[in-house]
């Protein structure tokens, strides 16, 4: 039996099931988009859109959020937090810090806020100033030599040699020069009976006694102290500048202090600009002191970025060119140099410009400028190095915009988005325009599930600002657009929060504890994606026949297909309007001829793009005669 031989109908099939992310540049493919909003790389390799939004409560005016152990939220002088056991019940603490944009920085179960220099506690909301200053007022300020126990003395007899028949536990004052008597030359001595000879008590330290001085500082601070001569012929030299506390109570404090100056074997007494001095044998007399009121200060360094390591704060000023780091577990104590591991670092830097801001990623303290990057590394105070490397660094105002993300540092730098490893930095933001990444107001970063939500605000050349909040999937290196804004965002490691102005929102709703709620998540999702060029591929001799688009709804949804020709407008296509249920369609259409064509699919509700088939067909004539 003979069969007829039919001509062969040169017709081939392609089906895009693998779809990228979003593409500014001129390389764009036909499997990403050239413009796009609310979709998510969730499901790769389908396009879906986003997770709907839960809106948690109202907050107006937000000038910072953090989480440890729980939300805080800056609600202009008020503190908001809740914890991570009870996230509906907000605790609020009134009235404690100022009313600006802060820096906040957790340390231990204390949660650091910068430029107020405060510290909130997350185990009792307490809020205390990292920084403590005393004066004296119109009080009377004692000052006595005192020994490392703190013990003070009065002698009977002094004079340039020792009694003869001294009992035991005797004082003795021995002077060395008898124009000054009560100098640090001469020597304060005891008798001991069981070795028949004088020692020496060491004075070097200074006991300051006043009502309230103590309250506020703590052992081992180390204060400022102001207020005293420290002249050549004076008094007590030695003992203005930094000292450390080595005692303390409620009204008194112990510091040391080297002895020095003319009056030193006595008690002095400050009342204003008057002295009035009292030797060690229990002579008197007044002298002129300094106007300057008695002063001890805790002092706290003018810092712009924050961040912490290895239990030290550390921070960066523009105005010094300096970095700083706290003492070892104590963010309250800034100048402390007692030679030990424990001790506060301090450095100044030789690169220009102003510092940008300051992270931790991978045991390394990093601050950053706008082309360079300065490293510290080190387990002490003794070893601590710091090196620059000359790159790419953080973009002016986007010191927010840093976020470490799988051992990866990902910022926002002049040329764009970049990503550290330990090395040096690369960038990620290949396929966004470069130029609606510069020049940024304000650049805001958080983190969810390896996705880097990076908010940008910037002049648009109109009235409102270019606003945009980019996603990028840091597993499969894909870009995406949501909309909104999220002026703050607070990131918890399984649940990002972001503030839009008015309202605080969680990025996923099925992480909260209160999960099973519906209460606040949005109804529905504005969406829209146009593709690529497609048909650059394409042969001279053949031509795009018929397109099919297969779709999941997975909610009441409305779906407008739309195509633009060769650059031109956009027509419709069709349009879809799903109920309630899941439902999966699709959708075919036969194109024009055209060299290449671009697909808009836009409308309200959640959607799944899961493949895109296109048939080829050939563009020659006599398709249907016998080809040998």
């Amino acid at each position: 039996m003979a069969l007829a031989n039919r001509a062969g109908l040169k017709n081939t099939r392609t089906l895009l099931r693998a779809f990228g992310g979003l593409n500014e540049t001129y390389s764009c493919t036909e499997a990403e988009c050239s413009s796009g909003k609310n979709f998510s790389a969730r499901n790769f390799p389908a396009l879906s859109t986003r997770i709907p939004r839960r809106k948690l409560r109202t907050a107006a005016p937000v000038n910072g959020m953090y989480h440890l152990n729980g939300l805080l939220v800056v609600e202009g002088t008020n503190l908001c937090y809740s914890t991570d056991d009870a996230p509906q019940t907000v605790q609020t603490v009134e009235n404690v810090v100022t009313d600006s944009k802060k820096v906040l920085v957790g340390m231990g179960t204390k949660i650091i806020i910068f430029p107020d220099k405060a510290a909130f506690d997350t185990k009792d909301l307490s809020v205390t100033p990292l920084a403590a200053a005393w004066t004296n007022g119109n009080a009377d300020v004692v000052l006595t030599p005192c020994d490392a126990a703190g013990k003070t003395y009065t002698v009977k007899n002094r004079g340039p040699k020792e009694p003869t028949d001294p009992a035991d536990g005797d004082l003795f004052l021995k002077v060395v020069n008898s124009q000054v008597p009560y100098s640090s030359e001469s020597i304060l001595e005891i008798y001991s009976e069981a070795s028949g000879n004088w020692s020496a008590i060491e004075l070097n330290w200074c006991r300051i006694e006043c009502k309230g001085i103590g309250a506020d500082f703590a052992v081992w601070d180390t204060v400022t102290l102001s207020g005293i001569k420290d002249d050549d012929g004076g008094y007590w030299k030695g003992l203005k500048g930094d000292r450390i506390v080595y005692a303390r109570g409620e009204d008194w404090v112990q510091v040391r202090a080297e002895p020095g100056g003319d009056y030193f074997y006595g008690t002095l007494t400050k009342s204003g600009d008057v002295i009035r001095w009292k030797s060690i044998d229990g002579k008197g007399s007044g002298l002129e002191g300094s106007p300057d009121p008695f002063r001890l200060e805790r002092r706290v360094p003018d810092l712009d970025y924050l961040t912490e390591c290895d239990n030290r704060l550390w921070g960066c000023s523009k105005a010094e060119n300096a970095i700083y780091g706290c003492k070892l577990g104590d963010p309250t104590n800034w100048f402390s140099y007692r030679g030990i591991a424990e001790d506060s670092y301090a450095v100044t830097v030789g690169s220009d410009g102003d510092f940008t801001g300051a992270s931790t990623c991978l045991g390394y303290v990093l601050f950053f400028k706008e082309n360079c990057i300065h490293k510290l590394y080190g387990s002490k105070p003794s070893d601590f190095q710091l090196s620059a490397i000359r790159c790419r660094g953080v973009a002016r105002n986007a010191s927010r915009s840093l976020c470490v993300l799988n051992e990866t540092l990902y910022y926002l730098s002049p040329d764009g988005v970049m990503a550290w490893d330990g090395s040096v930095p690369s960038k990620v933001s290949e396929k966004l325009n470069t130029a609606r990444l510069s020049n940024v107001r304000a650049a805001v970063g958080g983190a969810l599930d390896g996705r880097y939500y990076l908010y940008l605000v910037r002049d648009s050349g109109g009235e409102k600002p270019e606003e945009r909040l980019l996603v990028y999937d840091t597993e499969r290196g894909l870009w995406q657009e949501e909309n909104g804004c999220s002026y703050e965002m607070a990131s918890t490691g399984g649940q990002l929060y972001l503030w839009d102005g008015a309202d605080i929102w969680a990025a996923d709703p099925s992480r909260e504890s209160d999960w099973q709620t519906t209460e606040g998540v949005e109804a529905t999702i504005p969406f829209e994606l146009i593709t690529g060029d497609i048909g650059l591929d394409g042969a001279e001799d053949r031509y795009l026949s018929r397109l099919t688009l297969r779709l999941d709804a997975d909610c009441a949804s409305t779906v407008a297909l739309e195509v633009s020709y060769d650059g031109g407008g956009w027509e419709p296509v069709a349009a879809w309007q799903v109920s309630g249920q899941r439902k999966n369609f699709d959708q075919s259409f036969v194109p024009r001829r055209c060299s290449t064509l671009r697909l808009r699919l836009r409308g309200e509700g959640q959607i799944t793009l899961r493949s895109l088939a296109r048939t080829i067909a050939s563009a020659r004539g006599g398709i249907l005669e016998q080809e040998v």
